[in-house]
């Protein structure tokens, strides 16, 4: 595994990398529609383990970076496939346990219905990743697939609607999670250096929670009421001291409904400062309640 302080220095290679070469291949009169974007992020996470009970919640940071590179090939009228690979890393200091690594590749089919920059856009994207973590069970391969259509209505003004997939072929069953998701998005620029983006969906599905020990025996037990004890055991779950020894992992099925606000400055021509504030409610099948709130702080630049 990557020793995580090496991963600031393989990011640097990577960026100088994708940034030295068109510069060379233009030198030599070669032009590749290929574009470029890294990321880095900081989320202060209020319940990071998403725990439903106020005794388990975790308030910490969690840490991002993320590299992708892409091709643009035109193949008709309005018609283009888009090919990308990408990696990242994660991780939560306090919790290292929780840290993990991915890479994957993607394809997009686009299509633009019309000339002009107010016409319609769908795209349909599918992605396939490799997912290393620390907590062996996590481990295993990401498949998604994402259905868009996005439009803008004036220079200042744009929306996207989008539903997608996504199932992860985890090692251990408590991480074998399979979902969909519903979503919208609007966006307004403000003036050539602020945007701001507002957001909101719901998901359907699986999902991983965690829980100290001492909880998830009364669960078991019956000491969270019954129809909690009947479901909870059934579920998968194992210990796998996530945020403290003796902590257990496991999947159930619900609903989360999620918002996001963003504000984005410009730093220069391609980097820009996301800095977003995402609230997530979820209820599972036994009416059991999980939230979440993230403030996050980024930096992404275009290449």
């Amino acid at each position: 595994m990557i020793p995580a302080r090496s991963i600031p220095a393989l990011l640097a290679l990577a960026l100088i990398t994708v940034s030295l070469g068109p510069v060379r291949l233009q030198a030599e009169g070669i032009h590749l529609p290929i574009t470029a974007r890294a990321e880095a992020s900081v989320t202060w996470a209020e319940n990071i383990a998403r725990a439903s009970s106020p005794a388990n919640w975790i308030d910490t940071l969690r840490q991002e970076a993320r590299f992708t590179a892409t091709n643009l090939t035109p193949i008709a009228t309005g018609l283009s496939l888009i090919t990308g690979i990408n990696a990242g890393y994660e991780t939560v200091p306090r919790y290292v346990i929780n840290t993990a690594y991915t890479a994957g590749a993607s394809a997009q089919i686009r299509y633009k219905f019309g000339l002009g920059a107010y016409t319609p856009v769908l795209s349909a994207e599918g992605t396939f990743s490799r997912r290393e973590a620390r907590i062996d069970g996590a481990t295993g391969w990401l498949a998604t697939g994402a259905l868009r259509l996005s439009q803008r209505f004036t220079p200042s003004w744009r929306a996207s609607l989008t539903g997608d997939w996504s199932q992860h072929y985890a090692a251990h069953a408590p991480f074998d999670v399979r979902h969909h998701r519903l979503l919208g998005t609007v966006t307004y620029d403000l003036n050539s250096t602020w945007q701001l983006t507002y957001g909101r969906g719901s998901l359907w599905g699986d999902f991983t929670a965690n829980a100290a020990g001492n909880i998830w025996a009364r669960a078991l037990s019956g000491g969270l009421g019954a129809p909690i004890q009947q479901y909870y055991n059934t579920v998968a779950y194992e210990t796998t001291n996530s945020y403290a020894p003796g902590w257990v992992s496991y999947r159930v099925t619900g609903r989360s409904d999620f918002w996001w606000l963003e504000l984005s400055p410009a730093l220069g021509r391609n980097t820009s400062l996301p800095l977003r504030y995402e609230s997530t409610f979820t209820v599972n099948r036994v009416g059991v309640k999980y939230r979440q709130d993230l403030w996050t702080a980024g930096i992404l630049h275009r290449f």
